[in-house]
């Protein structure tokens, strides 16, 4: 008996969009479009009658947008919704909201797909679809088919380590986090557990260069503290946290005067920008006494960064792999053993707070 494809609803108010997406999907053996929506209102329906396992939703459209549809269907526990949305501002932020209202993660494309790297598109969207249907399908009990571009998992794997114990024992001058989907909900329940701190904390989320900024306004707005992008140049502010710019990487340097200031740097090598491994290099270098943290994200971003951590006996704490939207990074760090804690968000919050009582 053949198992199952991951059956997927494309929603879109535009025909040509539409006409795109199911032709790079279409050569996806274990993916199967089941209907397609031209608008919000269409998706729910459809949602509740085809039984998609993922839903492709467009933003903007028609007597009920991308948003308010992805409420209603996360309030009656319908399948995950990945929103594709148009890399502008106003886009941006859109998703932003859309991420915080119940979507499960987004691909960006240009408006008119005309301009848009194609290819690009269709490698983000078939495995991030490939994802999002088989977690839906483990919780109904189904079984997803084979995909040949799946690699085939090793016959032997390492088994995870157990967390590293930590022998630094001073306040924190630095906190760097590594973050990647789910995101948005992830930090700003750990900023929101955590309440200002005395040193920088600079967070890599894995963003498009147009993303970030309206990212880091949402969450200044949802904390009522401050929160900014930071990009070239740019010195890190004590009270405030930083949210580096998308789309490209960055280091961290201390200055003369002491305090730390951001800087571009090559991107060559890395995968997801900006890069965690990248910033927590830079951070193991430049501080006295850094804190990484990792929370939920797709790979293994930020594992040889914390490795250096992990030799200079620096904190790494790990999101709980059960908590997280996706599991991928935290699993990774905590395979590399370089983790030292591995706990909920909540819980790596008040870890947090703790270091910052040492004396």
């Amino acid at each position: 008996m053949t198992d199952p494809r991951i059956r997927l609803l494309v929603v879109d108010d535009s025909n040509f969009v539409r006409i795109a997406l199911r032709q790079m999907l279409e050569p996806a053996s274990d993916i199967e479009i089941v209907g397609e929506a031209r608008n919000g209102a269409e998706a729910l329906r459809l949602s509740r009658k085809l039984k998609p396992h993922v839903v492709a939703m467009d933003l903007n459209m028609p007597v009920m947008d991308g948003i308010e549809s992805v409420q209603a269907i996360a309030a009656e526990k319908g399948p995950p919704c990945i929103m594709v949305s148009n890399e502008t501002s106003e886009g941006a932020a859109a998703t932003i909201r859309a991420l915080e209202t119940g979507a499960v993660d987004f691909v960006c494309k240009n408006s008119s797909f005309i301009t848009f790297d194609m290819a690009s598109i269709e490698r983000q969207l078939t495995e991030k679809v490939r994802h999002w249907g088989r977690w839906r399908m483990a919780l109904t009990g189904e079984r997803a088919a084979d995909s040949v571009a799946t690699p085939a998992p090793d016959p032997t794997p390492e088994p995870p380590r157990p967390p590293r114990p930590s022998v630094r024992g001073r306040r924190p001058d630095l906190v760097v986090v590594g973050v990647s989907t789910g995101g948005p909900v992830a930090l700003a329940e750990l900023l929101g557990a955590l309440g200002p701190l005395p040193c920088p904390l600079v967070v890599a989320q894995h963003m498009p260069a147009s993303f970030t900024a309206g990212f880091a306004a949402s969450l200044a707005r949802s904390l009522g503290r401050p929160v900014a992008e930071g990009g070239d140049g740019e010195t890190l502010d004590a009270e405030a946290v930083t949210i580096l710019r998308g789309g490209g990487d960055w280091t961290v340097r201390r200055g003369t005067s002491g305090c730390f200031t951001l800087h571009a740097a090559d991107p060559a090598g890395a995968i997801y920008h900006p890069s965690a491994d990248r910033l927590f290099r830079s951070a193991a270098e430049a501080a006295e006494s850094p804190v990484a943290v990792v929370l939920t994200g797709m790979g293994d971003d930020g594992s040889n960064g914390g490795a250096v951590f992990a030799e200079r006996r620096f904190p790494v704490l790990v999101q709980d792999p059960a908590t997280c939207a996706v599991d991928g990074m935290p699993r990774a760090a905590i395979r590399a053993g370089i983790a030292t804690e591995v706990l909920p968000v909540t819980s790596i919050a008040r870890k947090l707070n703790a270091l910052f009582t040492l004396s």
